[in-house]
C-alpha cells in the first residue's frame, strides 16, 4: 500500500472537497463505482476529500471515459471532445483509443509514452490497472501465482480455449476453425459457442482456462501497446497464450512464453519481401502473408501440443520483461493521481476565492 508522505502533503483539514464529474464511460460504470475505483483510494491516500458532482459546470475534476457518441468525438479518434472550464480533465480508457491530449489535461492509455509525448500522459494498460496502491492488479495475481509443475500441465485434458463475444474479429474466428480441425477448441462464449458458458466473474475465467494447454488471446483490434488483459489471463492460468493485437507485445511479454502472431508474420513478411524492410511492413505484403502466417501459427501450436519438451520450453522463464515489471511498483500511479488531485484542488481553492 503507497503510504502518505506527511512532510510533502498538506494536512487533510486544510483541504477543500474536490467535486468530480464522469462522463463517457463504459454501461455499469457509474459515478459511485468510478469513484470507488478511480479516485477514492487515491483520494484517501493523500488525505484529499472528493464529491459526486452531476453538472459539469460545476466540477473541479473531470473523469472522461472513451465511449462518447461519435458525434461528441475529435474527428476521426476516439476522444471525446470535452470543453475545457474550470477544471481538471482526465481521459481514461480500456480501449484501444489514443488520447488527444488538447483536449484534456491529463490522460492514462495504452500508448507508449514517447509516441504522446507529453508529462501529463502515462501509459497504464489493463493489465497494470489497481486501485489505490493495493497491489491488487491481474499483473500482480501473475506473479503470486503458485508454481505449476510439468505433471499438472501434462495432466489437463483439453486442448484450447476461445472465450469471446464479438462477432467482428474475423482473424481468431479463422484461427479457431483452423485449429479446430486439429482437436476441439472449446468456446464458452457467444461466438463459435460449443459449450456451455462459464461465470461472469474473472475468477470464473481463470478456472476454465486452468484446464486448457493454449488459449486463443486474441484483442478486439491491433495497435502499438494496446495489451489487455487476455494474454495475461491465459499466463495467470498456466494455460499458453496465442496471441495477436499488439506488434510490440514482446517489449512487454517474453515471446518465449506464448505464440506470437506477429513475430510469425514479420517472418513470413520478410520472405515475400525478399528482405526488402520497407516492402515487409506495406499494407499489401502484411494482407498476402495472413494465410500463410494463420498456417505457421497453427503449425507452432500442434508442434507444441504434440512434443512436451517444446510445451514445457514456454515455462522456462518468467513472461515479464522490464517493461512490465515496472507496472509492480505503484509509486508512479501514485504520483500521478497526486499531480492530479493538487490541480484539482487548485481549481477548487480558485473558485473559493473568487466566490462562486
Amino acid at each position: 500500500m503507497t503510504t502518505r508522505n506527511s512532510a510533502d502533503l498538506e494536512t487533510s483539514n486544510a483541504r477543500l472537497a474536490i467535486k468530480v464529474h464522469c462522463c463517457h464511460f463504459w454501461e455499469g460504470m457509474t459515478a459511485d463505482v468510478i469513484m470507488e475505483r478511480w479516485i477514492a483510494p487515491w483520494a484517501n491516500v493523500f488525505g484529499s476529500s472528493v464529491t459526486i458532482c452531476d453538472k459539469l459546470a460545476d466540477a473541479d475534476l473531470v473523469l472522461i471515459g472513451p465511449f462518447a457518441p461519435k458525434h461528441e468525438n475529435v474527428p476521426g479518434t476516439r476522444m471525446p471532445m470535452v470543453p475545457a472550464g474550470g477544471y481538471e480533465r482526465v481521459f481514461i480508457t480500456g480501449e484501444n483509443a489514443t488520447p488527444v491530449m488538447d483536449v484534456c489535461e491529463w490522460a492514462l492509455a495504452f500508448d507508449f509514452e514517447p509516441d504522446i509525448g507529453n508529462d501529463h500522459y502515462m501509459r497504464y494498460p489493463i493489465y497494470a490497472w489497481s486501485w489505490g496502491g493495493h497491489g491488487d492488479s491481474i499483473l500482480h495475481a501473475l506473479v503470486a501465482k503458485a508454481p505449476e509443475t510439468p505433471a499438472e500441465r501434462a495432466a489437463r485434458r483439453h486442448f484450447c480455449a476461445f472465450i469471446y463475444s464479438n462477432k467482428r474479429a474475423k482473424l481468431r474466428r479463422w484461427l479457431f476453425r483452423t485449429l479446430s480441425l486439429y482437436r476441439r477448441v472449446d468456446a464458452p462464449g457467444r461466438v463459435q459457442n460449443n459449450c456451455l458458458p462459464i461465470g461472469p466473474t474473472g475468477k470464473a475465467k481463470i478456472d476454465f482456462l486452468k484446464e486448457r494447454r493454449f488459449t486463443i488471446a486474441f484483442e478486439n483490434s491491433s495497435a502499438p501497446g494496446y495489451t489487455t488483459e487476455k494474454i495475461v489471463d491465459a499466463m495467470q492460468a498456466g494455460s499458453v497464450p496465442i496471441y495477436w493485437g499488439d506488434p510490440r507485445v514482446a517489449e512487454q511479454f517474453d515471446e518465449r512464453c506464448y505464440i506470437n502472431w506477429h513475430a510469425h508474420e514479420a517472418r513470413i513478411c520478410r520472405v515475400l519481401a525478399l528482405g526488402n524492410d520497407k516492402l515487409a511492413r506495406s499494407r499489401i505484403v502484411r494482407k498476402l502473408a495472413t494465410p500463410l502466417t494463420l498456417l505457421s501459427v497453427v503449425r507452432r501450436t500442434i508442434k507444441a501440443d504434440r512434443d512436451p519438451a517444446i510445451y514445457e520450453a514456454f515455462f522456462a522463464q518468467s513472461p515479464l520483461t522490464e517493461h512490465t515489471r515496472s507496472y509492480l511498483d505503484e509509486r508512479r500511479i501514485a504520483d500521478f493521481w497526486h499531480q492530479v488531485l493538487k490541480s484539482s484542488e487548485t481549481r477548487a481553492r480558485a473558485k473559493t476565492a473568487a466566490g462562486r
